[in-house]
C-alpha cells in the first residue's frame, strides 16, 4: 500500500501552513513527551493531553501536536490515502514538523491513520531488526474514544495483572493482526491511539484480549 507523495506548496500554500502551530512549543512538546512516555510504560493507561494545535481538516489536532513532538527531519511520515489526498496537511507537516514523506509503509518511522476501521495490514509496516528492533514503524491511529470499558483486557509488561480497555472505532481485523505482530517480539510496530483529548499507547509486547463476541 503507497500514498501519493505531496506536491511542494505555492507560497499562498505556505503561508496558510505556517497557520495553527503549538503555542509555546517547546513546553507542549515536553508536556506530551512525557505524557507519550508514560503511557508506553504503562499499557491501556488513558492521558489526557490539551493541545492548541490547528492543522487542516482531516489531522487531528492532539495527532498533529503528537507528530510535532516525535517526529523531525531524521523520521520519515507515512500519510493513509485519505490524508496523502490533502495537501494541506502535508503542507502544515512539512512546515510545523519538518519530516520527510514516506511513499511506502514500510520505510516510515511514523505512519499516520486516519481511518480506525480501514487500518493497513500491519506487517506491510517497517517490523525492525532482531539485532535493531526499534528500526520499526510507530502507527498513529486517530480514534473517537478511548475508555476503561472492559472491551479489552491487555497484559503484559507494564501491567501489573490485567487492565480493562476499550477503544472506539477500531478495525475488525486489528485484534488478529495484533496477535500476529505480538508473535514477532522482538520485531513489530507500536501504536499510539489519539483521540480528541487523550492517548494510549500499545506497545508491541501487549497483548490483547477480548471481551466483545465475535473476537478473539
Amino acid at each position: 500500500m503507497q500514498s501519493a507523495q505531496p506536491n511542494m506548496p505555492s507560497p499562498k500554500d505556505t503561508a496558510k501552513a505556517m497557520q495553527g502551530g503549538l503555542s509555546e512549543p517547546t513546553l507542549q512538546t515536553q508536556r506530551i513527551f512525557r505524557a507519550i512516555m508514560d503511557a508506553m510504560a504503562r499499557p491501556g493507561t488513558i492521558k489526557s493531553i490539551k493541545t492548541d494545535a490547528r492543522p487542516p481538516a482531516g489531522l487531528m489536532p492532539l495527532a498533529g501536536a503528537v507528530l510535532a513532538t516525535l517526529a523531525d527531519a531524521d523520521t520519515p511520515l507515512w500519510l493513509d490515502e485519505s490524508l496523502a489526498a490533502k495537501p494541506a496537511v502535508a503542507d502544515w507537516l512539512t512546515f510545523h514538523v519538518g519530516a520527510p514523506f514516506a511513499v511506502e509503509p514500510a520505510r516510515a518511522t511514523f505512519a499516520v491513520l486516519s481511518d480506525a476501521q480501514k487500518i493497513a495490514s500491519l506487517d506491510s509496516f517497517a517490523q525492525g531488526q532482531q539485532d535493531y528492533p526499534d528500526r520499526s514503524t510507530t502507527l498513529i491511529i486517530m480514534v473517537d474514544e478511548l475508555s476503561k470499558d472492559s472491551d479489552w483486557s491487555l497484559s503484559g509488561p507494564g501491567i501489573k495483572t490485567t487492565a480493562p480497555f476499550s477503544v472506539t472505532p477500531i478495525s475488525p481485523l486489528f485484534l488478529d493482526q495484533w496477535a500476529a505482530n505480538n508473535g514477532r517480539f522482538p520485531r513489530g510496530v507500536d501504536v499510539i491511539l489519539v483521540a480528541p483529548d487523550a492517548i494510549a499507547c500499545l506497545p508491541r509486547t501487549t497483548r490483547i484480549n477480548s471481551h466483545k463476541a465475535g473476537e478473539r
